[in-house]
């Protein structure tokens, strides 16, 4: 039977290489689909230091590419290509992407996660313009420039020590009194010279017309009103499952 395959393997970030690594070791006949963004969420990592054999640290990118060297190695089939559509109502299963149809015995979801957004039409309208998910996409643009960040967990706090390499000054807006990030991340960014707090903070608007001017705070529990004058404002404030191709 043409493009049939034992798996097919949809994304291709670690969870998808590990995969296809095992699956393809197997002896199995093996197809991922990459996507048009190859490698997930490491490829915006400025450094991974908690995985296991770099003892110095490794950036993202690097290391995602070592991933799909060893998925290829023992056969892998690699196309750089979004899933269009998946059909799970007969076996084989079909799966559709721009070049064509392809079948499986077997599927492995591993679509990842997208960042979560605020909700605000300013923020949606300003996207590209001040508004960014993404200080190592975009960091380089803010050079000498006040920026915040919002959130509190280890992204939030790796996205803003990364940012102290560009902009002039640094201010993170948590809606809690308390950082849920890991203590190595928090002890960071509390010695980081550039970096300041803003605590039990919601933003209620992103200011500006043609780009970012400021944010307008909201204390959740006095209810006090402010502004923050920035050019810059990284969401980081949790991710949300890529699985609107599968509802």
């Amino acid at each position: 039977m043409k493009n049939l395959y034992d798996v097919i393997i949809i994304g291709s970030g670690p969870a998808g290489y590990t995969a296809a690594i095992y699956a393809a070791r197997a002896n199995l006949s093996v197809l991922m689909f990459q996507g048009y963004q190859v490698g997930g969420q490491l490829m915006l990592t400025s450094e991974v230091e908690n995985y296991p054999g770099f003892d110095d640290g490794i950036l993202g990118p690097p290391m995602m590419e070592k991933f799909e060297a060893q998925a290829l190695r023992f056969g892998t089939e690699m196309i750089p290509e979004d899933v269009t559509a998946v059909d799970f109502s007969k076996r084989p299963f079909t799966v559709t992407s721009d070049s064509g149809d392809y079948l499986a015995r077997t599927i492995i979801i591993a679509t990842g996660a997208s960042a979560k957004w605020l909700g605000l039409p300013s923020e949606q309208r300003l996207q590209g313009r001040g508004v960014s998910a993404c200080a190592t996409c975009d960091g380089f643009f803010f050079k000498n420039k006040e920026v915040a960040v919002i959130g509190g967990g280890d992204t939030a706090l790796e996205e803003a020590t990364f940012l102290t390499r560009y902009a002039s000054h640094v201010t993170v807006i948590h809606r809690r009194d308390s950082l849920r990030a890991s203590k190595i991340m928090q002890e960071r960014a509390f010695h980081n010279p550039k970096i300041s707090f803003i605590w039990d903070t919601a933003i209620t608007e992103v200011l500006g017309e043609d780009a970012v001017t400021g944010l307008q705070l909201r204390n959740v529990k006095t209810g006090e009103e402010s502004v923050l004058p920035v050019q810059g404002v990284f969401l980081a404030i949790g991710h949300r499952p890529n699985t609107e191709l599968f509802k």
